[in-house]
């Protein structure tokens, strides 16, 4: 019998019912209940505790990944059994669980008896790993230390137990990428991106394929990749500069949607607008096709809408996106890009030429008395500029 298991989420009504599934299995005599941050807390600084037999970790949002993904990057926790319990029956849930080395995974309704099936059988392989598990854990513990030599013959090792082992393969790759060889890297990642559907493969194989310019490769990875977890909005935007330089307008315009939706909501806040030339391109080719009229605008009244986004842009994004909003004929978005490009213009010239544009805007918009003041300013300043 377990002395305690410690079951985790953010819910306290999904935390109640996995600690009363764990203990109607039997094995366990007692069961902790903690949120992701309670978790860590008592897995990581409580060294009074004793450490939990295993860890039923339910993900319900991304808190329970960044949690497993501790666990693992934890020296003397990183063995710890987790098993992963989703709501969701898509795969890509199950998927970002086993790519963080979770042991395991079920799906609600939790019956106890598979429960206890599943707890005997992690535990079972944590305690008795198979020579390949063992060669696999000794190429992490390598490669940890950039003992990067060690680490690759502990992995081809591996992979000579089991010659499509996805993970074998995916480290295989990350050694070659850490020694500075990239090829290399790249056909151990596209091997390893072929099996189960490996995405960390498949997102260090997109990285390298960004470096090098390659986007056409790169797309059909990246349209892998979307269906399963957040990718960086650049390669979104590659993937429709690839699209748009074949002529195929309606698939740039899906791209360009999906990196700036993807731009909004990244976690990280980066600074740059990556779809921006892909727009830039697109207006140039296509100016009159109607999807990419809906996009633009709809790009337009969201930067109007959030204000806070254009805080984010650089002077050329913000009078590049005062370009696209003259596009589609929305006079006042235009006006507010470029003002926003004026306050960052970063000398007399950019600031002459932002004047020059809000003159035509002003004329377009007809209001002729500001449309002259701003025609003013720019032969001021190019006066000045002489």
């Amino acid at each position: 019998m377990l002395s305690v298991a410690c079951v985790c989420s953010e819910s306290p009504g999904v935390r109640r019912m996995l600690a009363s599934t764990a203990k109607l299995t039997g094995l366990v005599r007692y069961v902790e209940s903690h949120d992701p941050h309670a978790m860590w807390r008592r897995l990581a600084m409580s060294l009074e505790e004793p450490r939990p037999d295993v860890v039923l970790l339910y993900h319900d949002n991304a808190q329970a990944l960044a949690l497993l993904d501790r666990i693992r990057s934890t020296p003397d926790i990183e063995t710890l059994p987790v098993v992963v319990i989703t709501p969701e029956t898509t795969a890509s849930d199950v998927i970002r669980a086993m790519e963080r080395d979770a042991d395991d995974y079920l799906l609600t309704p939790v019956i106890p008896q598979v429960l206890a099936n599943r707890i005997v059988a992690v535990i079972g392989r944590r305690r008795n790993p198979s020579p390949f598990e063992q060669m696999l854990a000794a190429g992490k513990k390598a490669l940890k230390v950039r003992d990067y030599s060690l680490a690759q013959e502990l992995f081809e090792r591996a992979l000579a137990v089991r010659p499509e082992a996805a993970s074998a393969l995916y480290y295989l790759g990350l050694v070659a990428e850490l020694s500075g060889r990239p090829d290399e890297a790249r056909e151990h990642y596209a091997q390893a991106a072929k099996f189960r559907m490996n995405l960390r493969a498949q997102e260090r194989l997109c990285a390298l394929l960004m470096r090098n310019g390659d986007y056409s490769t790169m797309r059909p990875i990246v349209d892998n990749l979307y269906r399963y977890v957040p990718i960086p909005p650049e390669w979104l935007a590659a993937s429709g500069l690839s699209t748009l330089s074949e002529g195929r307008i309606e698939e740039a315009v899906k791209y360009l949607h999906q990196s700036h939706r993807a731009w909004v909501t990244g976690i990280d806040k980066r600074q740059g607008y990556p779809p921006m030339e892909g727009l830039s391109r697109a207006i140039q080719q296509f100016p009159t096709h109607p999807r990419l009229r809906d996009l633009c605008l709809s790009i337009v009244l969201e930067f109007e809408k959030t204000r806070r986004l254009t805080d984010r842009l650089s002077f050329q994004e913000c009078a590049a996106l005062g370009a696209v909003a003259a596009h589609v004929s929305r006079w006042s978005e235009a006006r507010t890009f470029l003002v926003k490009a004026l306050d960052k213009a970063p000398d007399d010239q950019a600031k002459r030429m932002v004047h020059q544009r809000l003159a035509v805007i002003y004329q377009r918009a007809g209001v002729g008395r500001l449309a002259k003041e701003h025609a003013q300013i720019g032969r001021e300043i190019q006066d000045g500029c002489v």
